[in-house]
């Protein structure tokens, strides 16, 4: 089979919880993933110990320009190694998560009569999927909102989001023996790449609780992390042994499983993560995706008792160190929290994918 999708861990994460799924059924699969150099994937796979071919892809600016024209001439050169690599290969199924690297190999696949299924993670369809569609053989979705987004509704199937098997088989107290936590802990990301609304927010909660009785793991993306040291130097402050910070981390399981609570954006696949593990949450929504689907993502936690949500634009001095303040300490709220976030959980996800894809070979 070949595997694509790429871009931020929300496309390539999926990807390998599928390819996972695959393996642990049939060991003798042949699996090829198909990303891009300067996606997260080029890194993530290989260390998954997956075989990973690049392809040249860039994605389009909305706005008419030379980098539009540039993207233009990727996608065709992208279009035709694509189709090389699958001639090469000769898969019997393609899957797609996403991302703009998927558009050129999933439709090289339709073109040469190869099987194939498309992924959405989120409850309003990204262009490539909504492209895609009428060329597959079955996309599957994650959320109910998704269906009026497409035409041909016999191909749909709802299967909510593929998370890793790592993030439900895990033991707590064993992570945390691991990881060295003792007291309430507090992990902040901002996503694959990192977040600066999150990066601020964090400065924030470790002037204030820099050598307390918590723990406060932050992962700022592996761009933001020169800077934000050089931010928390500049402030004078004299990290505790209480404060971990991370460009990145591998064991992201590890490390959400061990966790009373997190910060995070509200991307599709960090929240079918937290529901999983069952982890109390404070979102913060990007502003800057499209449709604002991560807004909506986060409402839904909220409605159902197990998120709180703020908006990034209208944030406060103190707001976030508050809402902290009056959970993370406060066992009862946790375990509500947790209750609450558990019955968000789709957890035969991945198994829902594979067997669409059992189906179909």
């Amino acid at each position: 089979m070949i595997i694509t999708g790429g871009g931020t861990g929300g496309h390539v994460y999926p990807a390998l919880s599928i390819a996972d799924k695959i393996k642990e059924q049939h060991p003798e699969a042949e699996i090829q993933f198909i990303g891009t150099k300067r996606g997260l994937e080029a890194d993530v796979v290989p260390n998954a110990g997956y075989d990973f071919k690049a392809i040249q892809v860039a994605g389009f600016r909305r706005k008419l320009s030379l980098d539009t024209l540039k993207s233009f001439y990727l996608m065709f050169k992208g279009f035709f190694q694509a189709g090389k690599l699958i001639k090469t290969f000769k898969p019997d199924l393609l899957i797609g998560t996403g991302g703009y690297v998927a558009g050129p190999v999933m439709l090289q696949g339709a073109l040469k009569n190869t099987k194939t299924i498309i992924h959405e993670q989120n409850a309003i369809p990204g262009v490539t999927v909504k492209l895609l569609a009428p060329f597959m053989d079955k996309v599957c979705v994650s959320y109910e909102e998704s269906n009026g987004y497409f035409k041909k509704q016999e191909k749909l199937v709802l299967t909510g989001n593929p998370v890793r098997d790592k993030f439900s088989s895990l033991d707590r107290d064993a992570c945390r023996q691991k990881l060295k936590l003792d007291h309430p802990t507090l992990l902040c990301v901002g996503g694959s790449g990192g977040a600066k609304a999150i990066n601020d927010g964090v400065l924030e909660l470790i002037t204030k609780y820099n050598k307390t009785d918590m723990h406060l793991i932050h992962i700022t993306g592996k761009r933001y992390y020169k800077d934000f040291m050089s931010q928390v130097d500049g402030l004078g402050i004299d990290l505790g042994s209480n404060i971990q910070i991370l460009d990145y981390a591998y064991n992201m399981p590890e490390y959400m499983v061990a966790a009373d609570m997190i910060l995070s954006r509200a991307g599709a696949l960090i929240l079918a993560e937290i529901a999983v593990v069952g982890l109390p949450s404070i979102l913060i929504p990007s502003p800057f995706v499209a449709h604002d689907h991560q807004t909506h993502n986060a409402n839904v936690y909220e409605k159902n008792g197990a998120g709180i949500m703020l908006d990034q634009k209208t944030m406060e001095p103190g707001q976030l160190g508050d809402i902290v303040e009056g959970h993370l300490f406060n066992s009862q709220h946790l375990e509500t929290m947790r209750t609450n976030t558990l019955h968000l959980a789709k957890v035969d996800a991945t198994q829902a994918i594979y067997n669409q894809a059992m189906e179909i070979l």
